[in-house]
């Protein structure tokens, strides 16, 4: 059993849910099960915003490798697409508040939030292909939120700065790492003081064109990736060399 605390607070329509997996938050099954539990907790018409944080000196460094591996995947797959339904489809504003390494499914996270707020410390990238391996939630809505060559970028591997991924749209603000949970909070509490009814109407109305088309591209990417990378030799070769910290040797195929 992994050591994973989830805390939700909540306190003047902001629900603040923290994530706490020493030492980089790194997203194993049993803790995206617990965050669409908190998620679930989150969806009352008395939230107007959820804010999605770490308490750790990092955002998230991604799903954890091991639950790629084929006893793991489907249960893996099936919280990560439940994790982008929700969040598309939460009621109150969301709020993805990064800093340090947000990296693959801790990226993935943010990508899904209304709001991005970075601090000026964020590391943000997709290095999952160089597991063997892709994120499906970014390569559906990556080229939608950045243009496809950004998108491919990305998704090849390479890592930007907080600065570099505002510039890409993907984030809403950048803000000095010591000022970043006064911003939070502030930008949190001016969202909860507007109308809830309209707030909702607004997320309704924001996500609902989009929410539809977004699932159907991660539901092809997922089933792309259990059909091809899933079984593959080069995904566990991929897994292999990361924990055994060596250069992978994969497949010519």
């Amino acid at each position: 059993m992994s050591s994973v605390s989830i805390t939700v607070r909540i306190q003047d329509g902001v629900a603040r849910i923290t994530l706490n997996r020493p030492p980089l938050n790194v997203l194993d099954i049993e803790m995206l099960r617990r965050l669409n539990d908190a998620l679930r907790q989150c969806d009352a018409t008395s939230i107007r915003v959820v804010v999605l944080s770490s308490a750790l000196p990092a955002f998230s460094a991604g799903i954890e490798v091991r639950d790629h591996r084929p006893g793991q995947l489907d249960a893996m797959l099936s919280e990560v697409r439940e994790n982008a339904r929700l969040l598309l489809h939460l009621a109150p504003v969301t709020i993805a508040a990064i800093h340090g390494w947000t990296l693959g499914g801790g990226a993935e996270l943010a990508l899904l939030c209304d709001v991005v707020l970075a601090g000026d410390d964020t590391v943000f990238g997709f290095p999952e292909i160089k597991l063997g391996a892709f994120p499906p939630v970014a390569a559906a809505c990556l080229p939608e939120k950045c243009g496809a060559p950004r998108a491919m970028q990305l998704l090849f591997g390479a890592s930007i700065t907080a600065a570099a991924a505002e510039a890409a749209g993907l984030v809403t603000q950048v803000v000095p790492a010591a000022d970043r949970a006064e911003t939070v909070d502030r930008v949190a509490a001016e969202l909860a003081a507007r109308s809830g009814v309209a707030l909702r109407a607004l997320t309704t109305a924001a996500r609902g064109q989009r929410a539809p088309a977004l699932l159907q591209r991660l539901d092809v990417a997922i089933a792309t990736y259990r059909a091809t990378v899933g079984p593959s030799r080069d995904a566990e070769e991929g897994i292999s060399a990361f924990l055994e910290k060596r250069a992978p040797a994969w497949s010519h195929r």
